[in-house]
């Protein structure tokens, strides 16, 4: 029964996947795409992206869509390549299993010969007891200890040919490189058994599949989803506001948009946050409320930028200030964080344009740090944030570029502040400046 009530936490909403405001960008392109890759047996289909551009909106969506039930695996650089097929396998949900058949009325090809309780027994029979040395009399944990000890890609292989199931490696770029090759070497069991995989990633990790295993070069499918469209992102706001029959304005749905740095969850949250701040919790359809001005998008982007990520603000100053805490001539570390903030919006700048984005700066050419002392610092930008325990930017010597690892940091620069307007380049600058001085005071 549909209701007339609803509460904006669950029509726009920043955690977990959305339903009224999900929106297909550039006209489903990557919907397409993802389908197409699983469709082809035996792909591995690379989703990779920024930080919260909807990598694992879009599988899940796609997954739903096609009756298909996501395993998924979380990396970390911890695990070796025993323990990462040993989390795919704890991972399964004998109980989800057990849902699916019981909805689909569907039998498991073999079943008289597995016959029982869907669980580890039922695994075993899949896979083959007397390939993994699995007796009858064995109880559930003795079946699930043999399983376990030995994990293999090929204990997954029957479990995801029989059933709606698809395998999912989430941030695979964490693995160390040893592990990654030994992963992908052993990869090819799925492609002989023309099974498709869904691999999430960064963007700049992408060709680590490649060179991981040559085999697989031409067996993955690459889904490069970059920063969302101001276009895109207006339609997340168009959608929720038309289900609940509200009016919104071009100006604020606009403001909100390009403000978003392209990315949805932000989008989401200011959209929610702009009926908090008139302490609207929920509404019924078609209910009038105050007309939103451009300045309650302005209000509205600050306070999300405040309560959701000023967790960033003991860390930019930290950053800021680089390794070297004693007074310096240059303050490098400050300036080239400063041309991300410059327009265009970017997630990553090559060494030129880093060098085109200082020369525009609006300061004195004698307080532009040297060629020498920039190379120095991107150097240095992985061990002194390894040393803080953060990992916001990368700076990769291979492709000469500076990737931001978490575009919601560029956010919380421009929206920090309460402001009746956007920021302009110039006004964030002057800000750091300001930041800088007192910090550098305090110490």
């Amino acid at each position: 029964m549909e209701t007339n009530v609803f509460k904006i936490s669950e029509i726009f909403k920043s955690n977990g996947q959305p339903e009224a405001t999900y929106v297909q960008r550039q006209n489903g392109k990557f919907e397409n795409s993802l389908i197409a890759s699983l469709n082809a047996k035996g792909k591995i289909c690379l989703l990779t992206g920024p930080s919260k551009t909807g990598k694992s909106t879009l599988y899940n969506r796609v997954l739903q869509d096609r009756n298909q039930e996501p395993l998924v695996i979380r990396c970390d650089g911890t695990i070796n390549a025993d323990e990462f097929w040993r989390k795919a396998l704890e991972e399964i949900k004998f109980d989800r299993i057990a849902q699916l058949q019981k909805i689909k009325g569907s039998k498991t090809s073999g079943s008289g010969e597995i016959g029982g309780t869907i669980g580890w027994s039922w695994l075993a029979g899949l896979i083959g007891k007397v390939s993994i040395g699995v007796e009858n009399s064995m109880s559930e944990t003795q079946i699930r200890e043999k399983i376990l000890a030995k994990p293999s890609p090929a204990h997954l292989v029957p479990l995801l040919q029989k059933h709606p199931i698809v395998l999912v490696v989430e941030d695979f770029h964490y693995l160390t490189s040893q592990v990654k090759k030994n992963i992908f070497q052993q990869w090819k069991t799925f492609v002989d058994s023309e099974i498709s995989v869904i691999v999430v990633g960064t963007t700049h990790h992408a060709v680590d599949i490649a060179f991981a295993n040559k085999d697989l070069v031409g067996r993955v499918a690459l889904i490069e989803l970059s920063r969302w469209e101001t276009s895109d992102l207006m339609k997340i706001v168009e959608k929720g506001f038309h289900y609940m029959d509200i009016p919104i304005s071009k100006t604020v749905k606009k403001t909100i948009a390009e403000e978003s740095v392209g990315l949805p969850i932000i989008t989401q949250a200011a959209c929610q946050q702009i009926f908090l701040d008139q302490k609207i919790h929920q509404v019924s359809k078609g209910q009038q409320v105050p007309d939103f001005s451009k300045k309650d998008s302005y209000h509205s982007l600050h306070n999300v930028a405040i309560s959701s990520y000023g967790q960033f603000q003991d860390i930019y100053e930290r950053l800021t200030m680089g390794p070297r805490k004693k007074a310096r001539k240059y303050d490098t570390y400050e300036i080239v964080l400063s041309a991300f903030s410059k327009d265009p919006q970017t997630f990553l700048l090559r060494r030129h344009e880093i060098d085109a984005r200082l020369n525009e700066l609006p300061i004195p050419k004698q307080q532009v740090p040297p060629q020498n002392s920039i190379n120095s610092m991107l150097r240095a930008l992985g061990n002194f944030q390894k040393k803080m325990g953060i990992e916001l930017l990368e700076w990769s010597e291979k492709v000469q570029t500076l990737y931001i690892l978490e575009p919601a940091f560029l956010f919380y620069l421009r929206w920090r502040e309460p402001r009746e307007r956007p920021v302009t380049f110039e006004e964030m600058l002057t800000s750091i400046s300001k930041l800088l001085s007192a910090f550098k005071t305090n110490k």
